[in-house]
């Protein structure tokens, strides 16, 4: 029986196997869909899309990345003529970021790939067992975030 250590060793090896599988299966999706974008490109978009309107400062907290790396994203976008940043009424010193009109059919085909990537990944697994994954990445987002507030 193998121990822990060895146990751990081996799961993190599969699970790194795993992400950089995914990460070039989504960095291929995001070049036939557009070859100027990147997956953070898609990702400002996509959270633009799904969560609506929002000022820059929310974007920020909601991708979990630096003010200095969404600034430079959306500047791009903006310049691309993908997305629309307008003066915030309330506050002048904010921005509010809106998808331009075609970003949401860009969006819907990458989400679309996205979901056919994930069939394809559970293909041969029970349902039962996908519960059981589902559950099983939930707590580890839960213990990777709570990690980081308790690094704050």
């Amino acid at each position: 029986m193998a121990s822990q250590g060895a146990r751990h060793l081996q799961l993190q090896q599969e699970l790194f196997r795993l992400l950089f599988l995914i990460r070039g299966r989504m960095k291929d999706i995001v070049q036939d869909a557009d070859a100027d974008l990147s997956p953070m490109h898609i990702l400002v978009l996509r959270t633009l899309v799904e969560e609506g309107d929002m000022p820059q400062s929310s974007l920020v907290k909601k991708m979990r990345r630096d003010k200095a790396q969404v600034t430079r994203l959306v500047n791009e976008l903006e310049k691309q003529k993908l997305l629309v940043k307008t003066r915030d009424e309330q506050d002048k010193r904010s921005f509010i970021l809106k998808p331009a009109t075609q970003v949401r059919k860009k969006v819907q085909y990458f989400i679309g790939k996205e979901q056919a990537l994930v069939a394809q990944m559970l293909a041969g697994i029970s349902d039962r067992d996908i519960e059981k994954l589902e559950a099983l990445l939930v707590r580890m987002q839960v213990n990777l975030v709570q990690r980081e507030v308790e690094e704050l």
